[in-house]
């Protein structure tokens, strides 16, 4: 059995690292009567994993380690090796995906538990085919494997339920402080000035795939 970060992981079909082979699942209820229907969907699918790989590998490791360094040391995470260490510990985490030069920034009730969530997923065709566009892949769309790095910044006091807009807020910041190259967050959130930032750093990113 294979353990990665403390937690033994059960098997899962395609492996644990994401591959071309194992990124999209057709389920039966994606199954329709049309055929033309499901083959644009994994079309559609496929040239968006497609785009993202090669925008990944356009990226250069040093500076992605850099910019993380700069926001792990900026708000004081905790590099963990063990996820058993925050086993039902609230806080912020950041679970680092070095092979692509791309990371997540995360809040939970319970990080061990969420991290596991997101290594478990499967996200459906009907959204991988949503849209095409170098936006990142879902942090969903990774394996356990992928994960190389992970840090925390427990945060016990929070009280996420009663005052979620604290800490919403401080997970707004951090998304916002880091380069969108290297970020696996899909929400566009902050100020509006911060959000057009964003965008246009966005749509540069497209095009220098797409120009590619």
């Amino acid at each position: 059995m294979t353990t990665h970060f403390g937690i033994k992981l059960r098997n899962k079909d395609g492996g644990f690292k994401l591959t071309a082979d194992n990124y999209i699942k057709v389920r039966n209820k994606d199954i329709t009567p049309s055929h033309e229907e499901l083959w644009d969907k994994w079309e559609k699918a496929s040239t968006n994993f497609d785009l993202n790989m090669k925008y990944f590998n356009s990226l250069f490791w040093d500076k992605f380690n850099e910019e993380l360094r700069k926001l792990v040391d900026s708000y004081a995470f905790d590099e963990i090796t063990d996820l058993n260490s925050v086993n039902e510990i609230k806080g912020f985490y950041i679970m680092v995906l070095d092979d692509y030069c791309q990371a997540y920034i995360g809040i939970a009730h319970d990080i061990k538990r969420r991290i596991k969530e997101h290594w478990g997923s499967q996200i459906p065709l009907d959204r991988l085919a949503g849209a095409i566009g170098v936006y990142s892949l879902a942090i969903d769309c990774f394996r356990a494997l992928d994960t190389t790095r992970v840090f925390v910044r427990p945060c016990p006091e929070c009280d996420f339920i009663n005052y979620p807009l604290l800490s919403g807020n401080l997970e707004n910041q951090l998304v916002n402080t880091f380069p969108i190259d290297y970020c696996l967050n899909m929400g566009m959130v902050g100020t509006r000035e911060d959000v057009r930032e964003r965008l246009r750093n966005r749509d540069i990113r497209i095009s220098k795939v797409r120009g590619q």
